[in-house]
């Protein structure tokens, strides 16, 4: 038996063998300069995923993970946002998939829907202040019945802020701005991208990475109304004083029991918790953590020493997909889906891979 074997055969006897197909690639050999993918689930088991190419936003589709539509182009923006998790959003529901890019060049928050992902209608711009949301930083979820949430980084005061933005129809109307934090002594840090994340009993959870007294920690809020929000909190045990922005915001998942699940970056070290004041080390070397959860089981991928890692509960960390980075993940009962920048055919490209 060989050593490769050996491994493989020892890794499937410790559980990690998650995979159930390979990679993906859901971009046109033609088309190079695909980034930033972004990937949700509908209640269907339909996968839906969104990535920008220069000032395009694109949308492509798949029933099964291992055929992808070709790639619609729903709109298009003057300096689109694109690197360091900016890019377009996606969500869907029953009747309406909703997209949502920034422009640096007019500094706005624009979202696009459809019934069907062929026909797609753009919404006036999201946030009410012009210019206020330039930094191209933003989240966006839903809870698949048209509840929808969207937050973003707004410089509408002068200082770095977060607000955000709320649907009760997928979309296609929308409540008023509504602040979400401002920092007490400043900005909060102003390069992370926010994240949100619907619970099953509805409550929606959003984080941020903060910016107090020269510490740049995260710090989550819920709401289940989108009007009040629960006193801020800092995660974890230790601080990260640092004269300059990371540009890593971190993620958050829920279970289906409604337990949440943060995981964040701290210097080198990519951390996750249960609870708000208490941290695990998922691994050293780490960066660009996200997370979702297959069934009870967590799911935390991360970027490491240029390969895409997963930890799936407690079983060790396997390479997942050497030379992936900005992985986007969702999951709907028995399976979850990952999407990711990686190489295939010799160019670099957007793939996309089930979890089960």
């Amino acid at each position: 038996m060989s050593p490769t074997f050996r491994g493989l055969l020892a890794s499937c006897l410790l559980g990690w063998c998650a995979l159930e197909a390979a990679a993906v690639d859901v971009v046109p050999l033609d088309v190079t300069g695909a980034v930033q993918p972004q990937v949700t689930m509908g209640d269907d088991g339909r996968i839906h995923l969104t990535f920008g190419q220069g000032q395009a936003i694109f949308y492509t589709a798949s029933a099964d993970g291992t055929t992808f539509s070709s790639p619609i182009q729903v709109g298009r923006l003057e300096k689109l946002a694109l690197g360091m998790r900016r890019g377009p959003r996606i969500t869907a529901s029953k009747d309406t998939i909703l997209i949502t890019a920034l422009s640096h060049a007019d500094g706005n928050l624009h979202a696009w829907t459809s019934p069907d992902g062929r026909r797609w209608q753009e919404q006036p711009p999201l946030n009410s202040v012009p210019l206020s949301a330039r930094e191209g930083l933003q989240a966006l979820a839903g809870d698949g019945r048209g509840k929808v949430a969207v937050t973003w980084l707004d410089l509408r005061t002068g200082k770095m802020s977060l607000w955000a933005k709320f649907s009760l129809d997928g979309g296609w109307a929308w409540s008023e701005d509504r602040l979400v934090y401002a920092a007490p002594d400043g900005p909060i840090c102003q390069c992370c991208a926010p994240s949100v994340a619907f619970a099953p009993d509805g409550r929606i959870g959003i984080l941020w990475r903060n910016l107090v007294q020269g510490a740049r920690d995260l710090y989550a809020t819920e709401t289940t109304d989108g009007l009040h929000f629960s006193p801020a909190r800092k995660l974890g045990q230790g601080t990260w004083m640092l004269n300059g922005c990371p540009m890593d915001g971190g993620a958050l998942a829920y279970d289906p029991a409604g337990g949440w699940l943060p995981v964040w970056k701290r210097v080198r070290t990519v951390f996750a918790s249960d609870d708000a004041t208490q941290e695990r080390k998922v691994a050293d070397g780490a960066a660009q953590p996200v997370a979702t959860f297959l069934g009870s089981t967590p799911l935390i991928f991360w970027e490491s020493q240029g390969t895409l890692m997963l930890q799936r509960g407690s079983t060790p960390p396997q390479a997942f997909a050497p030379g992936g980075q900005y992985a986007s993940v969702a999951s709907r009962g028995p399976q979850a889906v990952v999407a990711f920048e990686g190489t295939a055919h010799g160019r670099k490209t957007i793939l996309c891979e089930l979890v089960r």
